[in-house]
């Protein structure tokens, strides 16, 4: 088994990581982050936007923190509230694009291919 290492210097070279958390041409704001920063705006706290919604204040807490997502029911109401619109709202990530199976058989794919081995003896190991 050979090891390559790509450093920063290797042209195209982006860590998996970067490719997952900013994909290219999207937002690096999460639909948390742009809640938060939305309330904010508005001089909110996350108890303010909940008793507009209807919600609970840990259900405003976990959308910021991206641990969870609103309803698609609430998004319109949530939306409204905010001053936005809901595709401005959810944002680029929640449009189609390509999955983490699709890039990582492209890559295996690349990688097999500037190492001069077949796609099936490219083992990738993602941590998350």
């Amino acid at each position: 088994m050979r090891n390559y290492s790509l450093s920063s210097s290797t042209p195209g070279a982006l860590p998996l990581g970067a490719l997952l958390d900013n994909p290219p041409g999207g937002s690096a704001e999460s639909v948390g982050q742009r809640i938060a920063r939305l309330r904010k705006a508005k001089r909110w706290t996350q108890a303010d936007l909940a008793k507009k919604l209807g919600v609970t204040e840990t259900s405003v807490c976990y959308w910021e923190q991206d641990r969870s997502r609103p309803r698609s029911a609430r998004l319109q109401s949530l939306a409204a509230l905010l001053g936005t619109a809901v595709a401005a709202l959810i944002g680029p990530e929640a449009s189609p694009g390509p999955n983490l199976g699709d890039m990582v058989a492209r890559m295996r794919a690349e990688i097999a291919h500037a190492a001069g081995t077949t796609p099936a003896k490219v083992k990738i190991v993602i941590e998350i």
